[in-house]
């Protein structure tokens, strides 16, 4: 009896295995997608004469569509089928690409990016719930890695492709090539995804007491998600420029991202691993990091410069997202969990909405290289609140079936 139980057990596991890998390839596809242009954009608005005020506005915009997504797409996914909603989200993005093509002015691609920050904001959030939903509570740090090596994966090749298309054809070329791709991500979602999906069940919990009580003890963890937040749209949104402006041109930006995609894949799969240190000593440690990568852009505006910088944040942003995932998302139950990932994705996302803004304003009024070197400043902050957050233990869940 206790051989078959065991039988059963493996078989259930190894078809969740399946289960995950389908759902990584049809991530990969769209990130793939959306990093051939999404780091572009700034270089895009350029042509239209932006100016660094105008691409932190650009950004801003995105990420305020992207905040305000996460907790209203969180919301429903607790309620309908959530590999649906994964699908739905896909469809938004290749929208927000499509009408791309017919931006012809600043204030045109500022309005446009709302949609692409809404399909974003939707993406990320059910994308993170079918991780958790797919994963053994136990191994949802090493899930969220897997996953994020999916999704870097596609930043990483992303950014080389539309450089390589930018300097051939130009970006109209590149938003339909984008288009075509994110298409072969929506087909994998209905083929494998949408009939693959199973809900993990989950029980009542001693732990969770509420959403406001587990917000108040998390808020330490929020700001230091916002502060994160910032440095992320600051890299996304007014980093492209910076090097357009010194001389780097589209193929070396997109190699500098790759760079950066690269070392974020490597932190990706080993984040599991630093937990013996503890979450608060290694996001302490990854905190400081980061502050080190972009002081490095600040002082040193070079492409050998920028790719030690760029590697260095890359680094960090890997390691910080897995393990605050995790955490925020274990003190949930199974039937808040679109909250949860939700309430995570608003806090990095009202990060992204200030971050750009308030570096585009900063080199409007003062330069470019001191505007990042202010910014640093946000790698402090991740540093103080890691300091001020604890660690709480997880809320039961059953593994899936």
């Amino acid at each position: 009896m206790s051989r078959f139980i065991g039988t059963l057990m493996r078989k259930k596991l190894m078809l969740n295995e399946q289960r995950l890998l389908r759902f990584y390839v049809s991530v990969f596809v769209a990130a793939l997608g959306l990093g051939m242009y999404s780091y572009f954009i700034p270089v895009f608005a350029q042509s239209f004469g932006a100016t660094f005020l105008d691409l932190g506005l650009i950004g801003a915009v995105c990420a305020l569509a992207t905040a305000v997504t996460p907790m209203l797409a969180g919301h429903l996914a607790d309620r309908v089928n959530r590999a649906w909603m994964f699908s739905i989200s896909l469809i938004i993005n290749a929208f927000a690409t499509f009408i791309l093509i017919f931006a012809h002015s600043v204030f045109e691609i500022v309005i446009l990016r709302l949609v692409g920050g809404v399909g974003m904001g939707a993406f990320w959030v059910t994308a993170e719930i079918l991780v958790t939903d797919l994963a053994p509570v136990d191994q949802r740090v090493k899930g969220m890695g897997r996953y994020s090596i999916a999704l870097a994966l596609g930043a990483l090749i992303g950014p080389l492709v539309g450089g390589l298309v930018i300097e051939e054809v130009g970006f109209v070329d590149l938003f339909m090539v984008s288009l075509v791709v994110i298409g072969i991500s929506i087909a994998q979602a209905a083929i494998w995804v949408i009939p693959d999906y199973r809900k993990r069940e989950s029980f009542p919990s001693e732990v969770y007491s509420g959403n406001l009580p587990a917000f108040r003890r998390l808020f330490p963890w929020y700001m230091m998600l916002l502060c994160y937040g910032a440095v992320w749209g600051l890299i996304t949104a007014i980093f492209p420029g910076y090097a357009n402006s010194v001389g780097i041109s589209a193929v070396f930006i997109g190699i500098l991202f790759s760079a950066f995609g690269v070392t974020r894949i490597f932190s990706y799969a080993t984040a599991h691993r630093y937990l013996k240190f503890g979450e608060r000593r290694t996001l302490l440690s990854i905190s400081l990091m980061i502050f080190a990568g972009i002081l490095t852009l600040a002082v040193l505006p070079q492409f050998l410069a920028f790719l030690v910088g760029m590697m260095l944040i890359g680094g960090g942003v890997g390691v910080v997202f897995p393990i605050t995932i995790s955490l925020i998302s274990r003190h949930f139950p199974v039937e808040k969990m679109g909250i949860a990932i939700g309430s995570f994705e608003s806090a990095v996302n009202w990060g992204e909405t200030i971050g750009p803004y308030l570096a585009g304003f900063l080199a409007s009024v003062t330069s470019i290289g001191s505007s990042f070197l202010i910014m640093s400043v946000f790698g402090v902050l991740m540093a103080t609140f890691a300091l001020k957050g604890r660690a709480y233990q997880a809320v039961g869940n059953k593994e899936p079936g």
